[in-house]
Parts: C-alpha cells; sequence; structure tokens
C-alpha cells in the first residue's frame, strides 16, 4: 500500500476538484470535519467528496459522497490523487503528502492535558512516537484553533509554525443553531428519554497509564448503585467513552432503563445538546461544553496522580468552572444541590469561556473552510 500510495503520488494527476474528509481514524463520522463537509456540500455539491469510515456509517448530507474504507486500496488512491485533506486527527504518519495537496488539520480539542513535545515523560506509545507525530504535523497546510491560548499550546506542542486559522470549533455550530431545541427532542427521543427527567452526560478521558494489550482501556469508577441510590428516581446518565478506549462498557440489565451507552453515538455534539449537565475530568469536553451554558462537573478521583504523570497548561485546580469531587457519592451529592451550582460556579463559568471558547458561534465552518481556500488558492 505504501508502494502503491508513491507510485500514485508520481504518476497520478491531481483531481482539482477531490476532498478526502477523515474524523477520529474513521471510527465516527463526527466532529469539525463532519461539519465542515456538511455545510461544503450545500455551497459545493458538484466537488467530488471522499469520506473515510471503518463501518460505512451513511453520510445524508449527499448521497453521491464515496466512502472509503480507511487503510484499504481506494484509501491511499484517494489520498495520492486529492486536492484537499481534511481531519481532526492525523492520516497514517508514514505518508507524505504530496506538492499540490494541501491539508486541513481541524484537531479534535482545546488542549488542558501537555501533549507531544510538552510532555516530560511520554507513556503509553510505542517507541519513535515523537518521531512520527513530527513528520505527520510537517504535512498540514494550515490548523485550525478555537482561542489564542489554543494557538499558543499547539504551537508548542507541536512544534508547529505553520498558518493556524484562529475562529473558533466547526463542531460546535450545533450548539447555535436556530433549530437548536427541536434537535434537543429529537436526539432525546431517540434515546427513549422521559420529557420529565434530567440527563446526564458522563465523557471521561483515557489515561496514559490504563492499557491491556497494547490498548487503552478505561476502569469505569463512576458507581452506578450510587446513581441510582441517589439520582436514579429523576436523572438518566448517559455514559460516553473516549474515542481511544477499546472497554466494553457493561451497565447491568437492571439499570438499563437510566443507564445508556452512548459510546458509538454519531454526534457527541448532539449528545451534550440533549443532556443537562455534564460529568468529565481532563476531557477537552468540557471547553465545548461551555457553549451549551449548563453546569459542569468534574469527576477527578485521580486528580494528583494525572496531572503529575501528564502536566497541564494552565492551573486546572483553580480556574475550572464546577466543583472538582473525587468519589461518586460527592459528585451525586453536587448534583442534587440544582441551582446552587449558579450561584457558586457563575463568574467563573463566563470567564473561563471567555478564555477558552471566545469565537464559536454560526456559520464557524464557512468561516473555517473559506479562510482555508483562500489561503490555498492565492498561492
Amino acid at each position: 500500500m505504501k508502494f502503491l500510495y508513491w507510485f500514485w503520488s508520481h504518476f497520478s494527476p491531481i483531481n482539482p476538484n477531490r476532498i478526502v474528509f477523515e474524523s477520529s481514524v474513521g471510527k465516527r463520522y463526527e466532529d469539525s470535519p463532519r461539519v465542515i463537509y456538511e455545510a461544503m456540500v450545500n455551497m459545493y455539491p458538484d466537488l467530488e467528496y471522499v469520506w473515510v469510515s471503518r463501518n460505512n456509517q451513511p453520510l445524508q448530507a449527499n448521497p453521491n459522497t464515496k466512502i472509503v474504507r480507511r487503510l484499504s486500496f481506494d484509501y491511499y488512491r484517494y489520498l495520492a490523487t486529492s486536492r484537499y485533506w481534511i481531519n481532526n486527527q492525523n492520516f497514517p504518519t508514514y505518508l507524505t503528502k504530496r506538492r499540490g495537496t494541501a491539508y486541513l488539520q481541524t484537531w479534535h480539542g482545546t488542549p488542558l492535558k501537555k501533549m507531544q513535545h510538552d510532555q516530560e515523560v511520554i507513556s503509553g506509545r510505542k517507541p519513535g512516537y515523537l518521531k512520527r507525530v513530527t513528520h505527520a504535523k510537517n504535512q498540514w497546510t494550515a490548523l485550525v484553533s478555537p482561542s489564542s491560548y489554543a494557538t499558543k499550546a499547539f504551537r508548542s506542542a507541536f512544534q508547529y509554525e505553520g498558518p493556524v486559522i484562529e475562529k473558533g470549533y466547526p463542531r460546535n455550530d450545533l450548539f447555535f443553531a436556530e433549530d437548536v431545541e427541536t434537535t434537543r427532542q429529537k436526539i432525546r427521543k431517540q434515546l427513549d428519554i422521559a420529557p420529565d427527567k434530567k440527563v446526564i452526560l458522563y465523557a471521561p478521558t483515557f489515561r496514559d497509564y490504563e492499557k491491556s494489550h497494547g490498548r487503552f482501556v478505561l476502569d469505569n469508577q463512576l458507581d452506578f448503585d450510587e446513581f441510582e441510590h441517589q439520582l436514579g428516581d429523576d436523572y438518566v446518565l448517559l455514559m460516553r467513552e473516549h474515542v481511544v478506549v477499546a472497554s466494553k462498557l457493561q451497565i447491568p440489565e437492571a439499570m438499563s432503563h437510566n443507564i445508556i451507552n452512548v459510546s458509538n453515538y454519531p454526534s457527541v455534539q448532539e449528545l451534550m445538546i440533549a443532556s443537562d449537565m455534564l460529568i468529565t475530568d481532563y476531557s477537552s469536553i468540557m471547553f465545548d461544553y461551555l457553549d451549551t451554558n449548563k453546569p459542569i462537573y468534574f469527576f477527578c478521583y485521580d486528580l494528583e496522580k494525572y496531572l503529575t504523570l501528564r502536566g497541564v497548561y494552565f492551573d486546572f485546580t483553580k480556574e475550572v468552572p464546577g466543583p472538582l469531587v473525587d468519589s461518586a457519592a460527592a459528585l451525586f451529592n453536587e448534583i442534587g444541590q440544582g441551582d446552587q451550582y449558579w450561584q457558586t460556579y457563575d463568574e467563573k463559568y463566563q470567564a473561563f469561556k471567555q478564555k477558552f471558547a471566545p469565537h464559536d458561534g454560526k456559520h464557524t465552518a464557512d468561516i473555517v473552510y473559506q479562510t482555508f481556500f483562500s489561503m490555498v488558492n492565492k498561492h
């Protein structure tokens, strides 16, 4: 496949109208690449769109879009002959983009955790990790950033000196859509959530130090019995594992009426809209969730270990706009106090939002891709 990619890169012409989209290493149809794609197919229906998928997700926006399996024969052929690439992670790190192809890297979140060249200790990665990701970074034509804070962290972590489109995250356009309430009701109905229930979305990140057979796993610390005891009558809990986690989440049958595994649900933004509050830890979902103006709770049972090993870009314990708790009982007790959250954290919440999500709003996807194409076609 590597040879074929090289051959096509050298002997096949670039199709000036072809654009390849990939998100979450082909596992999900989501994130900023999805939102940019859906904005573009409405505006430019005649371009040739290629979406990379591991499991053939349907693309409702454009029935003529080609769906290509990741790492397949066609995958390398389309990458070698496309004018544009758009991704929120990296394409295979051994690939070198040919001259004439432009690559928009949207990334997949505002960084809290130190990354790549900023990490003092890199664990859970195979040897040569930094060399591989540095080569992948050298392929980027432009990088999307949601804030000046993120831009500074990206430049440091990736050792990236190229163009940055600091306009906000396209993936968050959904929060500002005129039909957001309709979307909320549709998703809740789809998940069979009763209208009178409050919905908690739990979306933790992965741990570098939790691996099994070479894959990241997550030891769930959110006590389901405690949830049922404290909140089970009035709340539904949505469990969303990180995309790199290989765990098979087990929810007891007796609790499946109000604890739902949504790890494979295509759009986490839709889940945020459907929810009434977020439980997370160190995940970048906290920054996107600010656009919902709903409470955020921080379940950090391994706080000292995590922050010491990974390192972070700001004073996490002082700045986060919500309670930091280390047990499920304390967490559910905080949630049970309801509106007291805003009396305590409103000012912090607004400051956090201004720092980390100052540009999010309507039509960010349009602004980002138009800026990118203008930049590319100027040269």
